[in-house]
């Protein structure tokens, strides 16, 4: 049976035990043996922070949004090439996989100014012991807009699953992720000179470049993407006895499995949409004039055979007692791999169609190894395809340092060689049409830092990127043959005096060569400053406080809706604007709520609140959420 959360609890399996908390962790959590599952988060840390686009997006909830800390590592092999929604997406990658003896629901409920919602569901159960299920559903929407037309639908759905036979030689890990956005494009507004002066009564509902009365939906970008995937493993090893732990007359056989081979089938479909009713387009001329619907999609098939080395952890049940000998293991995790996987792409406009057919095959190897001395390695090289001869190779070393002060000392290396996006090399739209025949582009990063498990970070970073495709002033892609190098030092910490608590998050990134490829604030920080103090005979936890962002000014991208892309400009300066937020928030028992104003400081340090040209920062706006746990 499987019961890695009796570690703690030290029963029987197969009993339940109403404060055992569930555990988590990502599918090669799962695949490699459930030791380093952790234990679900039951507090209110941070919980007014849920938009993972806020302060890097158009200026509004669930809107495209870019990175403000510079890292050019791309997704290893066929990429169709849309980003813009990377902050929100889901994937079978980072999905959450549970264990918990209990049912566990987490609900998560946010109401905000202009119609804006969030809302967020996780269940999972274990149906056996050794079988677990799990369904987790989000959704950030506005219906309403301060720069009409701006509404967004965000909405990432996962299932997943994972089960052991009980003799221990069998395993399957499934999982499918759905991610659904879709955004009306406005175009930002006409005049950021007119928002600049205007006054405070009168910064919304400004004139914006693509919205019109003609209809009522006018520019629109939809982005559907679909995973799915369906992972079995056979494991096969030695039967051998184990005695159950205070007990020296009792032993068991059991399957002890130590090897495994596994074949795992993937598919993934991305699909990339943008309409628009109206004819006319300040931005660019258009091929068509009856209107625009500009479609792109591509379908991936993979198989992958692997073979490996992975320890399940099995507790042993013998008279309600549960041997744990092996729970306090970290063996050495390896795997060996080829995977080979065929591609559709296509490219629909009203003018054309373009269809294309590839296929990639890679062989590659992966290996862990926990404990207070750690080492993660992953290598894959493409041998033919349409990625052929690409390659990613990463590792990482944890090596314990100084306790108490600083724990662990980190090293962190990644290289590789990637070919051009889908879209990069060839685009047929309705306003933008390119060819391109790019080189490969080679990434390198080195990166050192001290961490402990609360969440300190310090350390530096040193990456650089040849032969680099960014989207030029006139927002189309563009090599540069030079090698751009960067500099990133940071820091993470949390301060505590008394029921005060300072967290800070510090970022200093410099081109150290070439840096006009890439736009990002030279300084960056986010902080949380709070006061937090139990109420009422220690029955609530109560929090009270700021969060405080700031960029240096920089000559930050543009945004061109036609394409969703972010692009190189140099006319206009963002950054260099405080943003304030004031929230409270408070904790009874597994129930947590929080009030929240963001922007705060609206227009008391000057008006220039632009995150992008032309999409300024919405107003002052009022969020208040809630969040409660079951798992008993």
């Amino acid at each position: 049976m499987i019961a890695v959360f009796m570690a703690q609890a030290q029963e029987d399996s197969g009993l339940a035990v109403p404060k055992a908390r569930p555990l988590y962790g990502s599918y090669h959590d799962i695949e490699q043996g459930m030791g380093t599952l952790k234990i679900i988060d039951t507090a209110m840390h941070q919980i007014q922070k849920f938009d993972p686009g806020y302060l890097q997006n158009l200026g509004a909830p669930g809107t495209p949004s870019f990175q403000l800390v510079w890292d050019p590592f791309k997704k290893q092999g066929f990429d169709l090439g849309f980003h813009q929604w990377d902050n929100y997406r889901s994937t079978n990658e980072d999905a959450k996989f549970f264990n918990t003896q209990n049912p566990y629901v987490d609900l998560f409920y946010v109401q905000g100014s202009k119609d804006m919602q969030a809302f967020k569901i996780k269940y999972s159960q274990n149906i056996k012991p050794y079988w677990n299920f799990s369904v987790q559903f989000s959704a950030l929407n506005t219906n309403i807009s301060d720069y009409d037309p701006q509404q967004t639908q965000i909405n990432t759905t996962t299932v997943n699953t994972w089960y052991k036979s009980p003799n221990g030689r069998y395993m399957a890990i499934g999982g499918l992720v759905v991610n659904s956005f879709s955004a009306q494009e406005n175009g930002g507004i006409q005049s950021d000179s007119l928002f600049l002066n205007s006054s405070p009564a009168n910064r919304t509902g400004l004139p914006v470049n693509l919205g019109t009365t003609a209809f009522a939906v006018n520019a629109k970008q939809t982005f559907l993407e679909t995973s799915i995937m369906a992972h079995q493993y056979y494991r096969f090893g030695p039967i051998r006895e184990v005695k159950v732990h205070d007990t020296d007359s009792v032993a068991t056989k059991i399957v002890h499995p130590e090897f495994f081979i596994s074949h795992a089938f993937e598919y993934h479909s991305t699909i990339y949409s943008y309409t628009d009713q109206d004819t006319g387009n300040p931005y660019r001329n258009t091929f068509i004039s009856f209107g625009t619907n500009d479609a792109y999609r591509s379908d991936e098939y993979t198989n992958k055979i692997a073979f490996g080395r992975a320890e399940f952890n099995n507790p042993v049940r013998v008279q309600k007692k549960i041997d744990s000998s092996d729970l306090k293991r970290r063996p050495l995790f390896f795997q060996v791999f080829a995977k080979y996987t065929y591609i559709m792409a296509s490219q629909t406009s009203e003018s054309i169609k373009v269809q294309n057919s590839y296929d990639n095959s890679s062989i590659g190897f992966e290996s862990t190894k926990n404990g207070r001395f750690g080492l993660n390695i992953y290598g894959e090289y493409f041998l033919e395809g349409y990625n052929k001869n690409d390659y990613l190779f990463k590792a990482h070393l944890q090596i314990p340092f100084i306790k108490g002060l600083l724990p662990k000392f980190n090293i962190d290396v990644r290289s590789q060689l990637a070919a051009p996006s889908y879209t990069d090399e060839a685009f047929h739209g309705n306003h933008f049409i390119w060819t391109n025949f790019f080189n490969k582009s080679l990434f390198n990063e080195v990166s050192g830092y001290f961490s402990d498990s609360a969440g300190f970070k310090l350390g530096a970073t040193l990456k650089t990127a040849s032969n680099l495709i960014y989207y030029d002033s006139s927002a189309k892609p563009y090599q540069d043959p030079r090698t751009v190098t960067f500099a990133q030092l940071y820091v993470s910490k949390e301060i505590r005096f008394g029921y005060f608590h300072f967290l800070n998050n510090i970022t200093y990134q410099k081109a150290l060569s070439n840096g006009y490829d890439v736009r990002v604030p030279e300084w960056l920080f986010r902080t949380s400053w709070y006061f937090e103090h139990p109420l009422f005979k220690k029955a609530m936890l109560m929090q009270a406080g700021f969060d405080f962002s700031y960029s240096t000014p920089y000559q930050g991208y543009g945004y061109m809706p036609e394409i969703s892309k972010f692009y190189v400009q140099d006319k206009i300066t963002v950054g260099n604007y405080q943003v304030w937020d004031a929230w409270v928030a408070g904790k009874v028992k597994r129930f947590m709520f929080f009030a929240k104003l963001e922007h705060l400081n609206e227009g008391l340090s000057g008006n220039w609140y632009f995150i992008v040209p032309h999409y300024p920062l919405y107003p002052t706006s009022y969020r208040f959420g809630i969040r409660w746990l079951f798992y008993n």
